[in-house]
């Protein structure tokens, strides 16, 4: 889910080898509901025909790349014939990108200061394996499988962009409950686990009212254009997640009018749940590792 407002030394978790080729991204800082400033969005530094720019990232978003600034709903049915390739470089990585006029527009040193030129989904780094060091907001991608023989990682699922796409999906163990899986989101950056469905939020939420209370906090959240009112609360006895604890976590529900969940998810695993933490992505592999941040002198 894109929003777009939107932990050391001693490794209790497996320590991973790290990556050496990092790149920094900014953690975009926001307040709901008047609540503390967190984290509420991953932005990446990208080139698009030479200009610098920032992008989104969404690991839940199948595609390659959203532009954020859309041609009208009016245009005519050949403006798809009418786009041109756009140059996207990240991470080492250079693709071409079907863009239209409307895309590029705010394509320049002032339009790109002001905001997010595009969301990059899980399909661009597909064909390799991809690192985020939550704590030292910076990331790494090596075109090549880094986990397939690493016994410390373990298996997710992941439908490639040729066979129709769709976000990396992660097992998460709850207490007292059968073993679950959860869409890994990095969109969902203020977040625990995140119920897309009143399905989900019932199980999650223990069939609290999706309403104010004194359990249940409501508030808003902007996403592509949108208010989308949401709700939180508790969730009693937290839950497990790549050989991490996370105690005292949160369950949360944002009202996606004709969204639909996958049918055997928990809901959205966000970004928050992972804290200072460092995730490891192999697409080629399908498989993922959860460490410890690497120490200072490793950086």
């Amino acid at each position: 889910m894109r929003a777009t407002f939107a932990v050391l030394l001693a490794c209790s978790l497996p320590c991973a080898a790290q990556p050496t080729d990092w790149h920094p991204f900014q953690w975009y800082m926001a307040s709901v509901a008047g609540g503390p400033v967190e984290r509420a969005a991953m932005l990446l530094p990208v080139k698009v025909n030479g200009v610098d720019c920032r992008v989104q990232l969404d690991s839940a978003v199948g595609q390659e790349l959203i532009w954020t600034r859309q041609a009208p709903t009016a245009q005519p049915r050949t403006a798809a014939a009418q786009a041109k390739p756009a140059l996207v470089e990240l991470a080492g990585i250079r693709k071409s990108i079907a863009a239209q006029a409307a895309n590029l527009e705010p394509l320049s040193a002032e339009g790109c200061s002001a905001g997010t030129i595009a969301t990059v989904g899980s399909a661009f780094f597909e064909h390799g394996t991809l690192t985020l060091d939550l704590g030292g907001a910076r990331y790494a991608f090596v075109p090549s499988a880094q986990l397939a023989d690493q016994p410390a990682a373990a298996p997710f699922r992941y439908t490639p962009l040729a066979e129709g796409g769709g976000p990396p999906i992660v097992e998460v163990k709850r207490p007292g409950a059968k073993t679950g899986y959860a869409v890994l989101d990095t969109g969902s950056a203020r977040f625990d686990l995140a119920a897309l469905d009143r399905r989900q939020w019932d199980e999650l939420s223990g069939g609290l009212p999706a309403e104010a209370g004194p359990r249940v906090k409501a508030f808003s959240v902007p996403s592509w254009g949108r208010q989308l009112p949401c709700y939180e609360t508790a969730l009693a006895g937290g839950f497990e997640v790549g050989g991490a604890r996370v105690p005292q976590a949160s369950a949360s529900y944002c009202v996606h009018e004709g969204f639909r969940a996958p049918a055997d998810t928990l809901g959205l695993l966000g970004m928050r749940a992972f804290g200072d933490r460092v995730i490891t992505l192999d697409f080629l592999s399908r498989r993922w590792r959860l460490s410890d941040a690497p120490s200072s002198s490793g950086l």
